[in-house]
């Protein structure tokens, strides 16, 4: 184990420095705002259900992740009724979908001497990389599972393999062409910012997750509008949204990696590559309403984050004579993609700006 031999950190309430954790981390965690978010209380097992409800006329798919058929059948003619004629009673259909919670940790460890005779304010900077490096990992998790989606558009081609294309308004059009047939929504709400559970309401859109390197070549969409010129007309979403177009929120984040070197040959493309032999190949998720759902990284009765902070003056059996201390946190999460028509990945380059 490594431990920190010259720094120091503080007696203090865990509560705070809870509160402080998640204040850090709100602007890292970008997917974890959205999605449904589900409240799994203590000592109720580790497996959460969530339930999806079928539009009325589909018909349920072999796999409940992917969701149902295409369009709902529904004719009109079926439901004309007669003068004095009960109509014929109809039922709905649900899906259950689980996901099994997992434990994330981070631990650091500091000596007595280290707390006692160091002059800088080393406890809130190890609150602080301890917080950042749980995000980060939460993040990712969530990115893990929502990347791995089926539904999928390809900026050229039909396979990643030979993607040497950038970013269209085309692909996202074409995106939520596909939304409307499978009868999805735009997302109305995200998971409010803090310790609380609980979720606020958003104007009405279509949250597009990209990585950084996408955002020269989303600003350069036609009749795309930069954050700074909203005015008083649209309110950001997340605070990392940088623009707006035809209903598209486009929001960003350096943790959101590309399939590195694996698409088609780099030269003479004008793309991203990192070896300078393929190009590299950077996912775009674009969610609708009930796309996917996820235990928020919230309050612990809500499995979420729970500080560690144990000066080295504590003595106890394991610390007979106050030789070290810790700082750390853990938390349980679990995600799940409830609905494959909900979602879409589309895959692109990244133009290269040299």
């Amino acid at each position: 184990m490594t431990v920190q031999q010259y720094s120091t950190v503080a007696s203090r309430n865990l509560i705070k420095a809870e509160e402080k954790m998640l204040k850090m981390v709100e602007d890292i965690r970008v997917l974890g705002h959205f999605g449904e978010q589900k409240q799994h209380p203590l000592n109720k097992t580790d497996t959460i259900v969530f339930r999806r409800i079928a539009p009325y006329g589909s018909a349920e798919l072999a796999n409940p992740a992917v969701g149902y058929s295409g369009t709902p059948s529904i004719t009109a003619s079926s439901f004309v009724t007669s003068e004095g004629v009960t109509p014929t009673a109809n039922t709905i259909s649900y899906t259950d979908i689980t996901v099994s919670l997992t434990k994330y940790a981070a631990l650091f460890k500091f000596t007595d001497k280290a707390q006692l005779m160091y002059e800088d304010n080393i406890p809130d900077d190890m609150v602080k990389v301890c917080s950042t490096t749980l995000a980060e990992v939460a993040e990712l998790a969530a990115y893990g599972f929502i990347r791995a989606g089926s539904s999928v558009l390809y900026a050229n081609g039909s396979t990643r393999v030979g993607l040497n294309t950038g970013i269209s308004l085309n692909l996202l059009r074409k995106a939520v062409r596909a939304f409307e047939t499978n009868r999805a929504t735009m997302v109305t709400s995200a998971i409010e910012a803090g310790p609380n559970f609980g979720t606020a309401p958003v104007e009405p859109g279509y949250p597009v997750f990209v990585h950084s390197h996408l955002i020269a070549d989303c600003r350069a969409l036609p009749g795309f509008t930069k954050r700074v010129e909203y005015g008083s007309a649209i309110k950001p979403i997340h605070p990392r949204e940088f623009g707006e177009c035809e209903g598209f929120r486009f929001i960003s984040s350096p943790i959101f990696a590309p399939f590195l070197a694996a698409g088609a040959a780099y030269s003479g493309t004008g793309m991203l590559s990192a070896g300078s032999a393929n190009c590299d190949v950077y996912p775009v998720i674009i969610m609708a309403e009930g796309a996917w759902g996820h235990v928020s990284l919230k309050g612990y009765n809500y499995s979420g984050i729970k500080p560690t902070i144990i000066s080295s003056q504590d003595i106890n059996h394991a610390n007979p004579t106050g030789s070290f201390g810790y700082v750390g946190a853990n938390f349980w999460y679990g995600g799940v993609r409830l609905n494959e028509n909900h979602m879409l990945r589309i895959e692109c380059c990244a133009s290269d700006l040299a």
